[in-house]
């Protein structure tokens, strides 16, 4: 039986990078997987707009098989599509390895907790070395939506709740992300705790907090994000480290605010 496997991507509302701390919102963009066994070669395809590094994927198949007690050493046939563009900071990794996990799952005809899911796929990231919290925060928000904080340090999530339906723009560069050394994250340590502050009561105000002060600490521009605002915008800012742009708008005015921005966009909403 071929396994099917579904996750989402996610937008940042607070980076966790700072002080392990991170908050979410759900998107709509999927990624999808399927997974069959069978053959001598483990052959990974992925589909999609760019390609990708096939290494986490591998990673995510072979602990998830571990995890049910099935030798991984088996062959198998692959197959990621996924709507979420890579190494730009909408949480493409997190989405991965849902996706994979819950198809290989399926495949084997095997539940497991969803919070034990999501950990595992943490830490496949982690041996991935594509994050640099875990990345807990963007795992929940892929694979449950809402708005969600966690604590990236213990894994445990600290409030979820639904978000409401709102159009959802990115802003995609051409160019992917950069090292930024984590000193440049623990300078601005003191900022982020008002942002942490604002966060419990105004997730859209931390939103836009939160990205302009990434955009800083990354060398980024905040023009984009001053131009969403101008035109209607109700946050905006850097997501995860960049340098995709998230700009969150009522229902039904992504697309004129995506129309006057001048990047690359995608419109989807929350999820």
């Amino acid at each position: 039986m071929t396994g099917k496997g579904e996750s989402h991507g996610c937008i940042s509302v607070m980076n966790g990078i700072v002080s392990g701390t991170g908050a979410v919102i759900g998107i709509a963009l999927r990624t999808r997987a399927s997974y069959d066994e069978g053959g001598k070669t483990q052959d990974v395809r992925i589909g999609g707009s760019e390609s990708t590094d096939d290494r986490l994927a591998r990673i995510c198949v072979g602990r998830t098989l571990d995890a049910i007690g099935v030798d991984p050493s088996a062959g198998y046939v692959l197959s990621i599509e996924s709507e979420i563009p890579p190494s730009r900071g909408l949480k493409s990794s997190s989405s991965v390895c849902n996706a994979v996990i819950s198809a290989v799952l399926a495949h084997h005809g095997v539940s497991m907790d969803v919070m034990d899911m999501i950990r595992l796929g943490v830490e496949c990231a982690k041996e991935a070395k594509v994050t640099v919290t875990g990345s807990f925060d963007d795992a929940c928000g892929c694979e449950l939506g809402g708005f969600i904080v966690t604590d990236n340090y213990r894994n445990e999530v600290l409030r979820k709740e639904p978000f409401g339906r709102y159009d959802v723009v990115l802003c995609i560069p051409e160019y992917t992300k950069n090292h930024t050394p984590r000193e440049r994250y623990n300078a601005v340590a003191p900022e982020m705790e008002r942002i942490k502050e604002v966060c419990k009561t105004d997730p859209l105000a931390a939103m836009t907090m939160n990205g302009r002060l990434i955009a800083r600490v990354t060398g980024e521009s905040e023009e984009l994000i001053d131009d969403a605002l101008a035109h209607g915008a109700l946050a905006a800012g850097i997501s995860g480290t960049g340098p995709a742009i998230a700009v969150v708008a009522e229902s039904g005015k992504g697309g004129r605010i995506a129309e006057a921005l001048d990047c690359r966009t995608i419109l989807t909403e929350t999820r």
